[in-house]
């Protein structure tokens, strides 16, 4: 009877076992699935296409395409003759021999290439590298013999030999400048080189090629924009926040080759027909008259763009020692009304045409033949121009050849009208 007792105790316990095994088998078993359920159904992987082969572009093709030294041919713009890049950083300066025969950029990939424009695209005639810092700007001397750079931290300018730059500088100055310079040029007569900068007074510095201190101009304004010397190397332009701009004469005073002082005032007070100044800053400054390198002849002509969103064009050739005012022989209104920053006159003794740059509205060109707007070129088509000015002599068979430096690290030649 107790076997009986231990026998069926055995049988229930086994009983309660295996119905306890048999709960969590099953609760394990939902759970499994439930989770699957939650899950995202996995993506079935699609066979991948083969790859397709690239078709060999045709020889001729490709020199069609791109010219000696990687030039680019392609303009994209009727009116651009070519684009040149050689630089891999943001460009800092374009600039024109005298003789018209050069070019020359800097850039803050601390090279200087010097372009030869005997033909279009042009051509790299050599490519200077600057040690521990970049150029800020490039002028070159008369004769192109020379090549004079700005540096932009140490504010040197050094000249080179034109035939043998990689050799070194033949002299070098300090600038003198506290703050960040902005420009330099080399005058046309190869008497002076002047350097622009932002500091709060005594902006611009003129020193004869040998570094000598010739004088020293302080516009006397919050922000100085540029400075610019005529082709006839008398006069030297200030811009800057002043609503007028400020000629100062150089040249012989008491024996010496010098800063004279100012000369006269760009503001309308007696010009013709009831003209009238800026009525706000002056953004750029351009002179008119030949290049000595191609024609010897007076700076009679000067521009002004300003952020009142006009050009005006000046007569300088006046009696400025007897206190006469140059007068206002045109306004220009810019096509949308916005500011205007940059300009520039063609290189003629009377200048055929000016060229004007807004953030807005773009690359403008103006007949000064009947004072109208003959084209206007989109900022797609000609970047962010930060410095533009004429070639001084004839190119590729074009009397006016206007050159622009643009943030998109591209220098580019354009005619003032569709090929």
């Amino acid at each position: 009877r107790v076997f009986r007792i231990s026998a069926a105790m055995d049988t229930t316990i086994l009983a309660v076992v295996l119905a306890l095994l048999a709960v969590v088998v099953g609760w394990f078993f939902m759970s499994n699935k439930s989770d699957e359920k939650g899950k995202p159904p996995a993506e079935e992987k699609k066979p991948e296409p083969a790859p397709k082969k690239e078709q060999a572009k045709p020889k001729a093709a490709e020199s069609k395409a791109t010219g000696k030294k990687g030039a680019k041919k392609e303009t994209g713009h009727p009116q651009c003759l070519c684009m040149f890049k050689g630089h891999t950083d943001n460009l800092t300066c374009l600039r024109f021999s005298t003789t018209g025969k050069f070019a020359g950029t800097t850039s803050e990939d601390r090279k200087t290439i010097v372009w030869d424009l005997s033909k279009v695209p042009p051509t790299q005639a050599y490519n200077l590298s600057l040690e521990l810092d970049h150029g800020i700007a490039v002028a070159f001397s008369p004769d192109d013999k020379y090549l004079a750079v700005a540096y932009a931290r140490s504010k040197e300018v050094k000249i080179y030999p034109m035939k043998n730059a990689k050799d070194g500088a033949v002299s070098q100055f300090k600038s003198g400048h506290k703050g960040t310079l902005i420009g330099m040029q080399w005058a046309n007569n190869g008497r002076f080189v002047v350097t622009c900068s932002d500091d709060s007074k005594d902006n611009v510095h003129v020193f004869s090629s040998k570094g000598q201190s010739l004088g020293v101009i302080s516009p006397g304004a919050l922000e100085t924009y540029s400075s610019t010397i005529s082709p006839d190397s008398r006069f030297i332009s200030v811009a800057s926040m002043q609503c007028d701009a400020k000629l100062w004469e150089v040249g012989d005073k008491d024996g010496e080759y010098k800063v004279v002082g100012k000369a006269m005032e760009l503001t309308g007070r007696s010009g013709g027909g009831g003209a009238k100044g800026h009525s706000a800053a002056v953004h750029c400054v351009s002179f008119g008259g030949p290049s000595p390198g191609v024609l010897s002849g007076p700076s009679n002509s000067a521009a002004t763009v300003s952020k009142d969103g006009t050009c005006k064009v000046w007569n300088i050739d006046v009696r400025y020692k007897f206190q006469e005012d140059p007068k206002c022989s045109a306004t220009l209104p810019s096509p949308d009304g916005n500011p205007l920053h940059l300009c520039a006159l063609s290189r003629e003794a009377s200048p055929a045409w000016l060229a004007a740059f807004s953030r807005t509205a773009g690359l403008l060109f103006f007949s000064l033949a009947d004072n109208t707007l003959k084209s206007q070129i989109p900022i797609s088509d000609c970047g962010s121009v930060f410095q533009m000015e004429w070639c001084p002599s004839p190119l590729a068979g074009h009397a006016a050849v206007l050159g622009t430096a643009s943030t998109d690290g591209k220098s580019r030649l354009w005619v003032p009208e569709p090929l």
